[in-house]
């Protein structure tokens, strides 16, 4: 058996302090670059003033946005750094395992308890002195050890895969780059058409070089743009929900089943999505039907490489229109060059989804072990009716909940 603790029993607000001059985009932490649903931290996209001085983070601090708690935003940091007013840092005390109080404040119980006792409406704060309240497990050091270790397997099986997507994916924009905007696409003797000598010709309406024989383009020409609808009537199921800023839920039809670009519609107009399996997609969002086989990656790309949020056409809120995506011109390449694109960088896109579904299984398997985990009912090492961690055997994601030794 084991009791429970409050929060303030096994950590702390941090007050520690630092200046502007000390933090990058890579270590500054905001409400806005810590992502929703658990999912970690990205790269912050601003600085804070150079003069100023912001609450401080170490190695092994837990970070927690305290703006609108629902969106479940929590991190485990692995270095130290500075953060904004709204993220509270937590200091582990020194006879808990970081990791263990991490994860016992990853379930969903923490969020709603923060809610319970968070004022405000559009923008609901907790209320720091009612969070440390929330009631934690009480295990020995050792237990606690134990647990955090099953549970970082999984973390760190998702984290190389997202990695080697992130890999991918840069493999892939780099041939786009050097195909479509050097101009170093394989000529017929396979050599780069630019830097071997192409011949390059004016475009009136593009307004720059491009390779002879290549014309422009509208947009709608390429693709039929189409609206998004509302999900919130639609029960829970195994097909991705889109909105600008990824996957919000799963539901059990699709607004579309084929290849398709993902442009907000509304929010951060810049965040766009390729896909190529049934999908549902939200009222901010358009999604696109291809009209040119073989087209829709190297669309992906081209429109990705434009500033779309310099197209703005809301006040408020930061919005695009239908009209202003239908008349942007882009470059049309021949498509025995589209053709040889999609072929070439199709196997990093599979292999980058491949990983994706095989870390939808892992989360899962973690949303599975951490109450049992937490409340006792699974033991690690001891209880026979466990889960069998074989990430490095199963390497397609087949990951059961059978047992662990």
């Amino acid at each position: 058996m084991f009791s429970l603790i409050k929060l303030s029993k096994a950590a702390k607000y941090s007050n520690k302090r630092t200046e502007a001059k000390n933090v990058s985009l890579n270590n500054f932490i905001t409400t806005d670059n810590i992502l929703q649903n658990k999912a970690g931290v990205t790269k912050a996209t601003n600085l804070p003033p150079s003069n100023s001085a912001m609450p401080a983070y170490g190695n092994n601090d837990i970070l927690v946005a305290n703006i609108r708690p629902y969106l479940k935003k929590i991190w485990h940091s692995k270095q130290s750094g500075g953060c904004s007013a709204d993220v509270l840092v937590f200091e582990v005390n020194k006879d808990f395992d970081p990791k263990f109080i991490f994860y016992s404040l990853f379930r969903d119980d923490f969020f709603s308890h923060m809610m319970k006792g968070a004022k405000g409406t559009k923008m609901p704060r907790g209320d720091k002195s009612q969070i440390l309240d929330f009631l934690i497990p009480n295990f020995k050091l050792t237990a606690q050890q134990n647990i955090s270790s099953v549970l970082s397997a999984l973390d760190s099986k998702i984290e190389l895969n997202n990695r080697i997507n992130a890999e991918l994916e840069a493999m892939a924009k780099t041939i786009y780059d050097y195909w479509f905007v050097q101009f170093d696409f394989p000529d017929k003797n396979g050599k780069p058409y630019k830097a071997s000598g192409g011949k390059m010709v004016y475009n009136e309406e593009l307004k720059r070089e491009i390779p002879e024989g290549w014309e422009a383009k509208k947009l709608s020409e390429a693709v039929e743009i189409k609206y998004g609808k509302d999900h919130k009537n639609i029960a829970v199921g195994s097909i991705p929900v889109y909105g600008s800023g990824g996957i919000m839920r799963y539901a059990d039809k699709a607004i579309y089943d084929n290849e398709s670009i993902l442009i907000p519609r509304k929010g951060t107009l810049s965040n766009l999505f390729y896909l190529n399996k049934p999908f549902w997609s939200v009222d901010t969002m358009f999604y696109t039907k291809i009209k040119i086989e073989h087209s829709g990656k190297y669309l992906f790309y081209f429109l990705h490489s434009l500033n779309l949020a310099s197209l703005n056409a809301g006040t408020a809120v930061p919005s695009l229109t239908t009209e202003i995506l239908n008349n942007l011109k882009i470059i049309n390449p021949p498509f025995a060059l589209l053709k040889n694109f999609d072929n070439t960088v199709t196997p990093m896109f599979e292999m980058k989804e491949q990983n994706t579904k095989e870390n939808q299984q892992l989360a899962e398997l973690h949303d599975w072990l951490l109450p049992m985990l937490m409340n006792g009912q699974v033991k690690v090492g001891e209880i026979e009716d466990k889960v069998e961690l074989r990430m490095a055997a199963e390497p397609k994601g087949v990951y059961k909940k059978t047992k662990v030794r």
